[in-house]
This record gives C-alpha cells, structure tokens and sequence, in this order.
C-alpha cells in the first residue's frame, strides 16, 4: 500500500519457500487431483469461492539447456552502468547468473496458449502471472515443465488513522548553508542532508528506480529540473505514468514521494537527491474494482535493474487487507516467503540499494511484528518514521522479523513532511507516513554512491546504520536509528581506506537466499589456519571451501551450491562454518533452486 494513509493498503502473493518440490505423475491420476498437487492452498481456496477468472502465478521447473552460452550472452547485453554496479558488489567473475535469462520462450508459448491472458512474465522467479479459468490453471499443472500454481493476491481499501497534532513548528534555517530548504529544512537537517550539500553532492551521475502509485504532477515546479531517464506504466502497459481517463489507477502518492526524495524549488522544498537521474514505475492501481498486486513490482523492478538502477525507492508495502487470497501475517514477515520480499531479495544481490518503507501499522502484539515486505527483507534497508522531534511516530510499524532480526533498519522524518500539492504546478503541503521518511534516507543512499562510487549495497547499508542515533542499542522500535549523512559519509570513507582487522568476524552470506552462488566473507584478527565449510541440517559436512593458513586481514569464498564431488546439492538451508585455534563461528543460508 502507499503508506501515507490516504489510499489502499495492497498485499499480495506467495508463499514461496526454499523448498521447492517437483511431483511426477501417472496417466491413470484423475484430473483434478493430479492438477491439485501443483496448487498451493490459497490457489484452491479462491477457486472454490471465485467464479470466473482466476489471476495465478504460474512457477517453472528450469531455464532451459545451454546454459553457460545464454549467459555468456547476457554479460554482452549489460549496459555500462549495470557493469560498473555489478562489478563493486559482485566481482569480475560474478556479473551475470540465471536470474538474467528469460523465460524459456517454449514454456511461455504454452502457457499462452492455455490461459486468457498472461499478466507478467519474471526470469528473477522464473514464473508467469495470468490469468485464466479453473479448467485452464488445471490444464497447465498438468504440464511438465510447471512446478506450482499459486493465486494473485489483491486487496481492499483500509480506513484512514487519526492525524498527528500538536507538532512543534518547523525548525529555522541557520546561516551558512549553500541552499535555502525553507519547511524542508527540518525534514532535511534531522538526518544531516545539508552538510552533504554544502559539500557538492546532489545525487547526480546516481541512478533511482521509484515503483509507485503514478507521478500525476511532473510539471511541478520543484519537479521540472529532474533528468527521468525512462518511464513505465505496468498496470496499463504503456509508457506515460501520469493519470489518463478511462485507465485504472491514478493519485497523489508516487509524485509526492518523488518530490521529498528529489525535489528542487529553494525556499519551500528540496531533496537530498535532487541532481539523481530517476526511472518511474507505476506498479500499483488505486482503482476501487481492481486493485494491483506484487507482480507489477517484480516486473518493475527487473525493467529497472535492467536500465541500470542503483537505489530503488519504494514506498509501498504488502501484508494484510487482501481482497482475496488471504492474507500474510506475522510470521510471513521472515524475509523469505512474500514474493516482493523475494523480489526485493533478488534486486539486492544484483547489487541495488533496496530502501523500502517499514509500514504504518503502528504497534503489535507481544511476540509478533506488524511489518509489510518487503520491508522485513535481510538485504531491504527498512525505514521507519519519526516525528520533527526526533520521536518514533506511533503509526511506524515495528519489528522483530518472524525470523528474530531487528527491523526497521532506520528512521526519518515521516510526520508533517513537505511535499508537492498535486494536480498543480506550484505550492506544497503536509503529508504523514513512512511513504516520506523512506525517500529521504533512500536520497542519502544515492549522495553517499556518488561520494564514493566504489560502494556496494551493503557498504551504504552498513554505514547507515552505524550513522543513527540508536546503533549502539538497537531495538525493534526504532532500529538504528535516524540515520547522520554526515556521519554515514565518514563511516564510507574509513570502509574505503583499508582497515585494521581487531576480531574474528564471520558475516552473512551474501545474497542469501542464493542461486547459484553466495559469497562467505570472514575476518583474522591474527595469522591462523582455519576451515571453512558447508554442511546440511543433519550436521554432515558436504564441502570444504577453505582449509589452510591465512593471514589477518578481509577474506571471502564463494561457495557455488556443489558438494565436494562437484555435484549440486538439493535446495534446503545449510550451515557454513568457520574453525580455527579452537574457535569457531556459524551461520544459515539458503539455496533456492
């Protein structure tokens, strides 16, 4: 949902797990029950209760063969910009994987064939969203290549929570600043943005792919400066995201996201990136009969990879309120099972700083979370909204995730922000929810990018946190903290230089989930001989991936989902663990085939 309160919450699809379960089948099964074996629960349950067409993703066995001369191919059809990105988080050797291939064009002609429409198509997940009758979802289980079937989830509107009151006023510009913020100052100087300005940096030369509700006001006048490399309208198919009569969807939202994140008229607003160059993506259908679902963000989201996205800015979220389908509750929020957060996930390991909103959800209940993915993603730096003063806002959702991680990551301003009037070319008003605090901090991701271009993702992340307020206490209320731009800047200038290693340190695995590789990075404080290896659940060791002395310093492995006789191992979580001198440090990843 746009999560400023004034329109519809939206979740969606998908449990979607690591395990994924291939079934075989005798000519002699009856139809239906041969069918149901590839049906998730809630794909029967709105067969049951619906009548007609039924919207469904459709996930697939393979990629096909010739593998590694499809890939190959691809690294050719990198832009210049995907390259430099790709090569600071993922290495020379690591530019492309099957994430990048298309959709065997055999399985989607097929499919077509079959179905009344074909929605989206996604290489990240390898699936086709349609939609089609009973008769026909039956007829595609039945196809080899088709693994599962699952139901597109929508959702309904939700009422609008009570206003904040009783804010203290804006905070006054001090001298010495190059630029004149007017109300903006406050939004802007609560995270430090206008020491980064004074010094040069602005956003440009950064790309910020923004999935949103539709961007209805791009004449504004802080709006007019912006370089918006491309556009694209995924709930209406065509290339023009502002509201056009007779076309579902429309509103406010993505413009004014857009405009704290990167506005420019001195005086009343500007945004931390307003030199950034943006690609726009309306993703989310407002209208009252049909509502969007997460596959217009997966869709998205692979366009914007593909145009070279550095950021993305997202601020909408999906948990509950489903129209159909059912809902997600607590426990999905594990950072694995929704399929934006899987999205999301996929968009991080190509190297993309994922900033989402948190949600509005406000408190939740001893033991549980009232997060919206894919905010409660590993790699999706969640923000949270506090108010002028610094306090966390009693609608900001909060954590822990299902899977016991510390979410929100970071706050900002999200109560009383400045952004555009819409439906004008001038003035400027106040909104409310963690829809603004997220471009914000997404906007000192991009300053920071281009203050030091050899950052990966998880560079950004990392100093962001360490930035805020609360970093040396975090909690599932406010996380890290509201995020110091200055200070993150700091933070990736000492990450740039080379360090002193004083632990023995063993990180997550990145990406994690992963296929068909991850990287396991660790740190000696002293000259060792170590092991690390890779085992299953049931404690056996299947690859040793290091084994020998190293010295102190930064050091990683890639481990690329085989056992120690070369062959690939089954999807499932695995442990790997790092030994040494008696010591010994450990942690889970998932291969998801």
């Amino acid at each position: 949902m746009p999560l400023d309160y004034r329109s519809h919450s939206l979740n969606s699809v998908l449990v979607f797990t690591a395990f994924l379960i291939v079934f075989s089948f005798s000519s002699t099964t009856p139809v239906r029950a041969q069918s149901a074996t590839k049906w998730t629960s809630a794909l029967q349950n709105a067969m049951a209760s619906q009548r007609g067409e039924i919207a469904a993703w459709v996930y697939l066995s393979d990629k096909g063969s010739r593998l590694d001369e499809r890939l190959s191919a691809e690294v050719s059809r990198l832009s210049e910009h995907v390259v430099r990105r790709r090569l600071r988080n993922r290495g020379p050797e690591n530019l492309v994987d099957e994430f990048d291939l298309p959709v065997v064009t055999e399985y989607l002609d097929a499919i077509s064939e079959r179905v009344v429409h074909i929605r989206q198509q996604s290489r990240w997940l390898n699936a086709v969203s349609v939609e089609a009758t009973s008769a026909q979802l039956a007829e595609l289980s039945r196809l080899p290549f088709v693994m599962k079937v699952d139901v597109v989830r929508s959702v309904r509107r939700r009422p609008l929570p009570p206003a904040i009151s009783d804010l203290a006023p804006p905070q006054a510009q001090e001298a010495g600043h190059t630029l004149e913020y007017g109300d903006s100052f406050t939004q802007n100087q609560q995270i430090n943005v206008p020491a980064l300005h004074d010094m040069g940096y602005d956003g440009s030369g950064i790309i910020i792919g923004i999935m949103d509700t539709g961007f209805n006001t791009l004449e504004h006048e802080a709006l007019a400066h912006l370089k918006i490399l491309a556009e694209f309208d995924f709930v209406n198919n065509d290339d023009n995201v502002d509201d056009e009569a007779g076309q579902l969807g429309g509103g406010s939202h993505g413009s004014q996201t857009l405009s704290i994140l990167a506005g420019f008229q001195e005086g009343s607003l500007i945004g931390p990136a307003y030199g950034a160059s943006f690609l726009l993506a309306k993703t989310e259908n407002t209208d009252s009969e049909r509502h969007i679902e997460e596959d217009n963000w997966v869709a998205a989201a692979e366009w914007a990879d593909g145009l070279g996205a550095d950021v993305f800015s997202t601020s909408l979220i999906y948990r509950d309120g489903f129209k159909e389908g059912g809902d997600y509750t607590s426990a999905d929020m594990d950072g694995q099972t929704t399929i934006i957060t899987i999205g999301a996930e996929i968009a991080a390991s190509r190297g993309i700083l994922v900033v989402n909103a948190a949600g509005n959800e406000g408190p939740a209940l001893p033991g549980e979370n009232s997060l919206g993915a894919p905010s409660d993603g590993p790699n999706v730096l969640g923000v949270g909204a506090v108010d002028r003063n610094g306090a966390r806002a009693f609608f900001s959702s909060v954590g822990r995730t299902a899977d016991g991680r510390i979410k929100p990551d970071v706050m900002a301003m999200g109560v009383a922000n400045v952004a555009i009037r819409t439906n004008l070319t001038s003035g400027f008003t106040s909104v409310q929810g963690t829809s603004f605090s997220c471009p914000l901090v997404a906007g000192v991701g991009a300053l920071l990018l281009q203050a030091n271009p050899s950052l990966s993702n998880q560079n950004i992340m990392d100093a962001l946190r360490r930035s805020g307020n609360n970093s040396a206490t975090p909690d599932s209320l406010n996380g890290w903290g509201i995020v110091d731009a200055l200070s993150a800047l700091q933070v990736t200038s000492v990450q740039s230089r080379p360090t002193v290693v004083r632990e023995f340190r063993l990180f997550q695995a990145y990406p994690n989930p992963f296929n068909p590789e991850t990287q396991i990075r660790f740190e000696l404080e002293k000259p060792a001989s170590i092991s690390l290896a890779i085992y299953n659940l049931r404690g056996q060791r299947i690859s040793t991936l290091l084994n020998g002395p190293q010295t102190p310093g930064t050091h990683s492995a890639t481990w690329d989902g085989k056992d120690a006789n070369g062959s690939q191992v089954s999807s499932g979580v695995y442990f790997y663990r790092l030994e040494t001198g008696g010591r010994s440090l450990s942690k889970r990843v998932v291969l998801m085939r």
